[in-house]
């Protein structure tokens, strides 16, 4: 009897990755899916031989050194209430190396997986298109922009995940589903949803991301194809796009305006200033000043927002300590809480990957961490679940396989060969 559930978690034991993926977009608890994946895993899985590979990987130890300096953090915080929620909140960079790197899936289960996030997009979309669009004729409310568009997921969030889902469909989607028909309207059909949802987002880096990533990326893989002549159509389609897009819809525009006019006017800056890019400024002053205070140990993960609001209140800046803002950048909210050697591992996760990915032309690897990157400079995103789920879920995908060639992953991989 044990052998046979042995067997058929072998075989559907890919399906709780798979139903994390799916529901990303939705915001729900995961836990309680990653305590049953583990359960399962302990119980009928091949728990010895898989944490030999787990610790055989140099990735490993990277994502688990950095969960266990904010449980060491836990030690050395005043506010231990809040050391704890930090802990709780790195609970993916201990979980997933252990639950993706001890299994090899089939190229056929990972790219499910990675269908299975996209299509969990699309569904998110189409629900807050639905929404908005019901709410309107029905109630007369405008919800076609920002967080009233954004239903399950902070905006910012949202469009984060729905820039990644277009480079899958860019990236793969033409190889992977070549057997269905009219397989290129119903990619256009699906990118058109998706730059619609990440449009209606209206979040400034979510803009700025998806223009510098999904154009670029489009370009290559027409160039690639010898769709050359193309891409001049291609070039002035997305001006004339944008000029629509501006006159119908200036609001995201203006966002990005405002954004660009507070940073080129920084030191005129209202200190109760309540205006997120102007709030940032302020915020990253005082976060640079800790840190050269404590830049080799840091204050501890679970001081690092207390001693933020003190900063604000010692200077004045009572638009942030209304509303209890932290870093919103992550690498300076790392810095503040573990010092230089988290901050290090952090920037391998992150700046190291972009470098890797293009060097082992694992593309995907290397755009989603730009990515990521890019909502890391100017959001705490591992402060939040939505963040640290999804930056270290698909980190162990991505690097674990080479979705382009769908190898099956060397299990003796080191940093070195990490693509």
């Amino acid at each position: 009897m044990l052998a046979k559930v042995r067997t058929v978690y072998s075989n559907l034991g890919y399906s709780f990755p798979l139903l994390i993926a799916f529901l990303l977009p939705f915001g729900i608890n995961y836990a309680p899916i990653i305590i049953v994946w583990t359960v399962f895993y302990l119980f009928f899985g091949d728990p010895k031989t898989g944490f030999k590979k787990v610790f055989k990987n140099t990735r490993s130890y990277i994502l688990l050194i950095f969960f266990f300096i904010h449980v060491a953090g836990y030690w050395f915080s005043i506010n231990n209430y809040e050391a704890g929620i930090s802990i709780e909140g790195k609970m993916s960079f201990f979980a997933f190396p252990l639950l993706l790197f001890c299994v090899n899936y089939e190229p056929v289960k990972v790219k499910k997986i990675i269908i299975s996030f996209v299509s969990g997009c699309l569904i998110a979309t189409a629900f807050c298109l639905f929404r908005a669009f019901q709410l309107y004729f029905f109630n007369h409310v405008n919800s076609f922009f920002y967080s009233d568009f954004s239903f399950f997921l902070h905006p910012s969030y949202f469009a984060m995940y729905l820039i990644l889902a277009q480079l899958i469909v860019m990236l793969f989607y033409k190889d992977w589903l070549f057997h269905i028909k009219n397989l290129n309207y119903k990619i256009g059909f699906i990118t058109t949803i998706f730059i619609t949802g990440i449009f209606l987002c209206s979040s400034k880096m979510g803009l700025i991301s998806a223009f510098a990533l999904l154009p670029a990326t489009f370009v290559v893989i027409l160039f690639k194809r010898g769709y050359k002549k193309m891409i001049a159509g291609l070039i002035i389609s997305l001006i004339v796009g944008i000029i629509i897009a501006y006159k119908l819809f200036p609001s995201p525009f203006e966002r990005i305006k405002v954004a660009f006019t507070v940073t080129a006017s920084a030191d005129k800056i209202d200190k109760t200033a309540g205006e997120s890019t102007a709030v940032r400024i302020l915020i990253w002053e005082q976060a640079v000043k800790i840190i050269k205070d404590h830049i080799v140990f840091g204050i501890s993960p679970g001081d690092t927002n207390d001693r933020l609001y003190k900063a604000y209140e010692d200077n004045g800046m009572t638009g942030a300590l209304v509303k209890k803002l932290n870093a919103h950048n992550q690498y300076l909210q790392t810095f503040i809480g573990t010092g230089i050697i988290g901050f290090i591992l952090l920037c391998v996760m992150t700046v190291y990957y972009i470098v890797l990915g293009f060097i082992k032309r694992n593309y995907i690897l290397a755009l989603f961490s730009i990515l990521i990157t890019l909502n890391f400079l100017v959001e705490s995103m591992l402060q939040t679940q939505a963040g640290t789920v999804f930056f270290v879920f698909f980190l162990c995908l991505f690097s674990q396989y080479d979705l382009a060639g769908m190898k099956e992953p060397d299990e003796s991989a080191g940093l070195s060969n990490a693509g």
